[in-house]
């Protein structure tokens, strides 16, 4: 619905949007507060126009825009104030997790049974929307972990797109050995992209099973088989494949490696679902080259893992404030925002706008849409297997340690061994405080 909270610092103007209207306190008018934050000026004029005064229900919803990177600590003010807006907006489960414990949010179940959204919404979105048993929120825009390129570099070379580790591999060590890079990769914009790998890693070589046992707190992180998945991925780095060596994945920042991928000079991205609108500007009309971009489901890096594992990742969320003093209107609006296919995919396909989890068809698509687009969510709607992104299903401290401290390992400060036993010690105490996120099992995606 809004920007992705993991990579709302790297794009430029979003820090200086300015409010649309002034914030009135929740329920004041007779009307709904919606407090919002946006990529950029077209995707907020999008929004206001098509969600907010299209809306024709019960309450006039009022909008005021907050700056990306303020909107979060103002709404925790106001929460813990008694004010804020009627419709919380979260950065995703963590945060969620927290305002439920401290009383900010009311439960959804018997709105959940007015609007039927067991089943308007995919089973995963309510199963991981939960805290303590209770429904608090709904995913407000989802995304996933991708495999972005340029087809004209691979048929320049010869190459076709990985499904397995063996390809990659090849594709990799040839690449190297050309000159390029083989994953356009860094993170001097925004250091956690780090874990956006080791999610990879983690998913894809450990497996999805093996993930969700250890967020269960029944396998330790410090299993072989999470051991041989971070000594996999330090290893690429270590071979230069990861940003072109290791002291080089520290500087290189995202329009660096954007162009890179454009002028063929970098083979693949593995990134987010996000990237899919970040990367316009690099390619074509818009940056005078005739480049192209494609994407494909990221591979399994070991034998036993599923061929398509899709790493889910939750934007935001979206709640109902506990003062709200209209809570039936705002379970109204939130309803209009989430549930119609039509209106999901009309939002990704004129303002890239992330999608509320609807399972979302071909038809669901206006004409002018981007086919890569259609591809991506049709796709992802009828996933089969799910893996889990960091920034969504692990809890707060545990997520910083784990990206952090996987830089120390790349530069050799810390042993694979060391920094599983410390990611363990601290995911343990924050399971214990009941601070991990729910998470829906690895067939979650299935209705």
């Amino acid at each position: 619905m809004i920007i992705s909270r993991r990579n709302f610092l790297i794009l430029s103007g979003a820090a200086a949007l300015t409010p649309v209207l002034a914030s009135c306190g929740s329920g004041s008018g007779g009307g709904l507060q919606y407090w919002g934050a946006f990529q950029d000026q077209q995707q907020q004029d999008y929004f206001k126009k098509e969600r907010v005064d299209a809306f024709r229900g019960s309450a006039q919803v009022r909008m005021t825009v907050k700056p990306n990177d303020t909107i979060d600590q103002l709404t925790q003010t106001a929460l813990a104030a008694g004010t804020g807006p009627d419709l919380v907006l979260t950065p995703g489960p963590a945060q969620v997790a927290a305002y439920a414990g401290a009383g900010y949010l009311l439960p959804l179940e018997q709105y959940s049974q007015k609007y039927g959204w067991d089943s308007a919404l995919a089973s995963w979105a309510l199963e991981a929307s939960r805290v303590d048993g209770k429904l608090v929120c709904l995913p407000a825009g989802y995304e996933t972990m991708m495999l972005i390129y340029n087809p004209a570099t691979l048929e320049q070379h010869g190459w076709k797109v990985p499904t397995n580790r063996t390809e990659f591999e090849a594709i990799c060590t040839e690449a190297k050995a050309k000159g390029l890079m083989p994953v356009a990769a860094g993170n001097a914009d925004w250091r956690a992209a780090s874990e956006w790998w080791v999610t990879f890693a983690l998913n894809h070589y450990a497996g999805p099973d093996a993930v969700y046992s250890a967020l269960q707190g029944q396998t330790p992180w410090t299993d072989p088989v999470f051991a041989d998945a971070i000594n996999l991925l330090s290893g690429y780095y270590q071979r230069g494949w990861w940003g072109g060596a290791v002291d080089s994945y520290f500087t290189n920042t995202f329009p660096n490696l954007y162009a890179a991928l454009a002028s063929g000079d970098a083979v693949f991205m593995i990134t987010g679902s996000w990237a899919t609108s970040e990367i316009l500007p690099y390619f074509g009309a818009p940056a005078g080259n005739d480049a192209t971009w494609d994407w494909a489901p990221l591979f399994p890096l070991r034998d036993g893992v599923p061929a398509e594992v899709w790493d889910l990742g939750i934007g935001q969320t979206l709640s109902i404030n506990a003062k709200s003093a209209n809570p039936d209107a705002a379970a109204e609006y939130l309803n209009f925002l989430e549930t119609d296919p039509k209106r999901q995919a009309q939002g990704i396909a004129e303002a890239s706008l992330q999608p509320a989890p609807v399972h979302l068809s071909e038809a669901d698509f206006p004409a002018s849409v981007d086919e890569r687009l259609v591809r991506l969510y049709t796709k992802l709607s009828n996933a089969a297997t799910i893996g889990y992104t960091t920034w969504t299903f692990w809890p707060q401290q545990t997520d910083t340690d784990l990206y952090t401290n996987f830089d120390k390992v790349i530069t050799g400060q810390l042993s694979t061994q060391d920094y599983l036993a410390g990611l363990d010690g601290v995911f343990r105490n924050e399971l214990a405080a009941r601070k991990v996120p729910p998470a829906p099992t690895p067939t979650g995606l299935a209705r």
